[in-house]
């Protein structure tokens, strides 16, 4: 049913569990501390939910492949 509402909507299918993933991401990759990002979610292990639903952002890899490329050029 979900899915048959967001295609009359027009608009792209998300799961829920996939927008937690970005939630949870967006959370850490802007300054949330750890400890309160697992807590928000709900779990007692940080590595859990770092492990499984804190991705790193694009631009935070693209920052870090500059300064790499910065330390290795000079």
């Amino acid at each position: 049913m979900t899915t048959r509402l967001m295609a009359e909507a027009g608009v792209r299918k998300v799961r829920l569990y996939d927008a937690r993933h970005a939630c949870l991401s967006w959370m850490s990759n802007n300054g949330v501390p750890d400890t309160v990002v697992s807590a928000w979610a709900g779990h007692s292990d940080l590595s859990f939910t770092k492990r499984v639903y804190v991705h790193p952002d694009p631009q935070s890899l693209k920052a870090v492949s500059d300064k790499l490329g910065e330390l290795l050029s000079g």
